[in-house]
């Protein structure tokens, strides 16, 4: 609520008060032109109230102090600060622009190239700041302004003190910062650099450059122990239009050992122009591929990271969301009262990500089946109504329970995702076409029986394998752990033994060499690109890759089937034009015969010559490149069907249900592995 009176139209501190342009927690914030400057400024005043508090004053004048030693184009210059007529305040340079914080709020995330230029301009003004032994310690987008002409201007450095400062403002255990772009380091309300800052600007190009935080909770505590604990989420995979480059950058700027990051804003600007540049840094450029590394981190937050119980007793024996208290900026300030959780403790959580899982394995699984049970209560095999004609109460209630059961596992946290939706969809529909299909009942048999479950990975059921193994493979392939690329390059060539023997069945015994070549090629070009892509390009991806060889396979069997009906159409369509061309040439002959037995007369009795018949043109058979178009229509039609008739057996679609299933608990884990990183 604002209870500040408004000076606008009042002179105050020499300057001219024009209007207002902020209310916050600290006090009023107004627009003014410096008289004997002749120049815009900006005045910030301490609310009355909190002048009240010797703390809050200290706060503000350090602010003033810290600022006023500092003259750079990307800080905001202080003209003057003290105290007028009771209040306190502060002249500062006047930014005509928005903060960083407005700036994604309006846009959303900032391309690479501007962001990577507001981030290079800030760790400039931080250098400065650094040279003179003042550490900002409040970095985040609401503290950075953007003018027109794009420079950025580090604002609020209340919370900023000289790394020699004796005096200090904060009591043991207290924490300063902004809980979503803390350093670790301030979580432990511990010893805290320049390397700090290092982190928050990390943080901040994070957060430009996906519009989310780099770690995100219910309360400051928690987020505060993700910065101390949690892997960092790899930037890339929330937005994959950033450079790898960048994302060295970032990832190097936010690990959790300050000896580990960049150790001057000067190394890091460094790096970005160096990256930019196309340059190879060899002084503190991280080579690394990937960034998202849990079984180091995990070790990392086991053994280095986290303090004893008894250090964090010392450092953070009380934190609380009720001890946050937010000043004009939005900057908080932690007094905390719990004990900070162990960062080792994962075991337990990833115990219950199993069991959910495991869970929503099971609830996809049962309302297939219940889908599958809804289809063979129908007495007419094949026919997809026959449920609801002839047992319309059974087939109700399984298809009713079968679909509640899945969208329990669609709605089962921690998102929900339209992948994941639909592939459970298609789950049922196969699952109760597969029971559709089911032959009648026959006395004595059971269901498994009557579907020929044992014959489900049989020959005409390969192709399904086949087209699992490859999606499977296309939705691991590029995750960053090296076991996880290495079982989709194995479901791949899975993929592609269970497509050879697919089209090999009944084909002829030699296959085009040519196009074996090729897959064999393909398939290794694929596997090399499995395990060294991170990041999805199109032409040089393991999925196109793969499908290239499947491809391949499928052309190196297909080609001669196509070429033995080409050249049996080419026999009979060559013998049709025989047999036309001698039937036309009789024709012609005998018309040749009757022309010469008759002599016409004209009136007068004379003998009239009489043109012989036009001799019949010769008929063509008909040309191969319009037969092998005829006979690959034919053949690929033939090919469809089969396929088709495989899948609507009952078999071959109940293992398409099962696939389906699958495919939507691992989108569930895909989801899972998400939320735990935060992301």
């Amino acid at each position: 609520m604002d209870t500040e009176p408004n000076l606008a139209g009042t002179t105050f501190a020499g300057c001219r008060i024009t209007e207002k342009i902020g209310q916050g927690g600290m006090g009023s914030v107004y627009k003014a032109r410096q008289e004997s400057l002749d120049k815009f400024v900006c005045v910030k005043l301490l609310s009355q109230e909190l002048a009240r508090d010797r703390r809050n004053v200290e706060f503000l004048m350090r602010e003033a102090r810290s600022a006023a030693k500092l003259d750079h184009p990307n800080i905001v210059h202080v003209y003057n600060f003290g105290k007028e007529n009771g209040s306190y305040f502060i002249v500062m340079s006047y930014v005509e622009g928005k903060s960083l914080q407005d700036m994604v709020d309006e846009r959303g995330p900032l391309p690479a190239e501007e962001a990577s230029a507001v981030i290079t301009g800030v760790l400039e003004g931080l250098a400065h700041a650094h040279s003179k032994n003042i550490i900002h310690r409040d970095i985040k987008p609401s503290n950075i302004l953007v003018g027109p002409d794009g420079v950025p201007r580090i604002v609020d450095f209340g919370l900023a003190r000289s790394v020699s400062e004796e005096k200090q403002l904060t009591v043991a255990g207290e924490m300063i910062g902004t809980a979503y772009f803390m350093s670790p380091e301030q979580g432990l309300a511990g010893t805290v650099d320049n390397r700090a800052d290092l982190y928050a600007v990390g943080a901040t190009f994070f957060y430009i450059l996906t519009g989310k935080y780099p770690f995100e909770g219910k309360s400051a505590a928690e987020v505060i122990h993700k910065h101390i604990g949690d892997p960092v989420p790899n930037v890339v995979m929330l937005n994959p239009d950033i450079p790898l480059r960048i994302a060295k950058v970032i990832e190097r700027l936010l690990r959790k050992k300050p000896e580990e990051r960049y150790q001057t804003a000067a190394e890091v600007i460094a790096a970005l122009r160096a990256s930019a540049s196309g340059e190879s840094e060899s002084h503190g450029f991280s080579q690394e591929k990937t960034f998202d590394m849990p079984e180091i981190s995990a070790r990392f937050a086991a053994h280095s990271l986290a303090p004893t119980q008894a250090s964090l007793e010392r450092a953070t024996p009380q934190i609380s969301d009720r001890s946050i208290r937010n000043d004009g900026d939005s900057t908080a300030r932690l007094w905390s009262d719990e004990q900070a959780a162990p960062a080792n403790a994962q075991k337990p959580a990833v115990r219950r990500d199993a069991a959910k899982i495991a869970l929503n394995l099971a609830l996809s699984l049962a309302g297939a089946a219940c889908f599958l049970f809804a289809g063979a209560s129908g007495s007419v095999p094949r026919e997809l109504s026959s449920p609801f004609t002839t047992s319309p109460f059974a087939a109700l209630i399984l298809a009713a329970t079968g679909a509640g059961l899945l969208v329990l596992a669609i709605m089962e946290k921690p998102a929900f995702t339209p992948a994941r939706a639909l592939f459970a969809a298609g789950a049922a529909l196969a699952a109760y076409a597969g029971g559709a299909c089911i032959p009648s009942p026959v006395a004595g048999t059971s269901l498994a029986s009557k579907a020929g479950l044992v014959n489900i990975f049989s020959q005409p059921n390969l192709i399904v394998c086949s087209m699992f193994f490859y999606l499977s493979a296309s939705r691991l392939v590029l995750k960053e752990n090296r076991g996880l690329k290495a079982a989709a390059a194995a479901a791949y060539a899975a993929g592609l033994v269970l497509t050879y023997f697919y089209f090999a069945h009944d084909a002829p015994a030699s296959p085009e060499k040519a196009w074996m070549a090729a897959a064999g090629a393909l398939a290794l070009l694929g596997i090399l690109a499995a395990f060294t892509q991170e990041v999805f390009y199109f032409f040089t991806s393991p999925q196109l890759m793969f499908l290239a060889a499947n491809l391949a396979i499928f052309a190196m069997f297909t080609n001669p089937q196509v070429e033995k009906i080409t050249a049996e159409k080419a026999a009979a369509g060559e013998a049709a034009a025989q047999k036309e061309n001698t039937d036309n040439t009789a024709n012609y002959l005998r018309m040749v015969d009757i022309s010469q037995a008759e002599t016409p007369y004209d009136s007068e009795g004379r003998a009239v010559e009489k043109a012989p018949p036009e001799p019949p043109r010769e008929v063509q058979p008909p040309k191969m490149g319009k037969l092998r178009g005829q006979a690959r229509i034919e053949y690929y039609g033939a090919l469809a069907r089969r396929i088709g008739s495989a899948l609507t057996e009952a078999p071959g679609i109940l293992l398409v249900a099962f696939f389906l299933a699958l495919m939507a608990n691992a989108c569930f884990m895909e989801e899972l592995g998400s939320a735990r990183r935060g992301r």
